[in-house]
């Protein structure tokens, strides 16, 4: 985890770091107390609705530098309602923050990857990847000004976003060439029972999981496996969980890191670590 941080602050690309993590949800205001009240996040951008008319959505911070976004349906059609009745409740993209985003565009469609969308929302510029491309997970280019961070005790930052993949080739082109991401390390990951590559996109870390044993992936579908985040006091972390009756997963969990059901998480596999 060191390693990784350090390797972290050397690199400087059109990429700069994840802009935030989006998740799905039926109920959007019984989600925002759950991680208002539980995990204690600042909201930084109040309940609003955007111009496509279909969905609601509010936005928390995550530390400094990251953001959760919460979207719900509005009405029984659109978008989002699709999803949900496909997909269920849980994570539906992540935005990577660029600082051009016509050149970044550019270069992807240049590499093959298939664009399906562009928008201006609020002064935030946005680029929609075709999720057959980037290895299931929805997945967008933003470009925008940094709000005013806020600042909550518990979750410091977005840490790292963990992809399961069938295909090892499919998942390293995918980094290495089209996003010119930097491999800092392949290993064994004991705990999930399968190999890794971990791989950093400006200051974004993504940990690539394969080569599952022993049906140590069984329940988690291809795409995003589990988002990782760092807090300031993982003991306090728990007893705060505990609280509101969120018992960590006793099957990944230690003394370092503890791992919270998707059933909790609104359909999430969540990581919390004192790095």
């Amino acid at each position: 985890m060191k390693d990784g941080k350090e390797k972290l602050s050397g690199c400087d690309t059109i990429y700069k770091q994840i802009d935030h993590i989006a998740l799905a949800v039926y109920d959007i205001e019984q989600a925002a107390a759950l991680f208002t009240n539980v995990f204690r996040l600042d909201l930084v951008m109040g309940l609003s609705c955007p111009p496509d008319g279909v969905h609601t959505n509010l936005v928390f911070s995550l530390g400094p530098q990251n953001e959760l976004e919460l979207m719900g349906p509005r009405g029984g059609k659109g978008f989002l309602i699709d999803f949900l009745k496909k997909h269920g409740e849980g994570f539906h993209h992540l935005a990577l923050r660029v600082t051009d985003i016509d050149q970044a565009t550019h270069q992807l469609e240049e590499k093959g990857v298939r664009i399906f969308g562009k928008t201006m929302h609020k002064g935030m510029r946005f680029t929609f990847l075709h999720p057959s491309l980037t290895l299931r997970v929805g997945m967008q280019l933003v470009q925008r000004k940094l709000q005013k961070p806020a600042s909550n005790p518990m979750i410091k930052h977005l840490d790292h976003v963990a992809i399961g993949i069938n295909s090892l080739e499919k998942g390293r082109d995918f980094f290495l060439h089209k996003l010119g991401a930097k491999r800092i390390t392949s290993a064994r990951d004991e705990r999930f029972d399968c190999s890794y590559d971990r791989f950093v996109v400006g200051n974004a870390r993504f940990d690539l999981l394969y080569d599952f044993q022993n049906n140590s992936s069984e329940g988690v579908p291809e795409g995003i496996h589990h988002l990782a985040l760092e807090v300031g006091n993982l003991s306090e972390a728990i007893r705060q969980l505990k609280h509101f009756g969120i018992e960590p997963l006793d099957r990944w969990s230690d003394s370092k890191s503890i791992f919270l059901h998707p059933n909790k998480m609104y359909g999430c596999l969540w990581e919390l670590s004192q790095l």
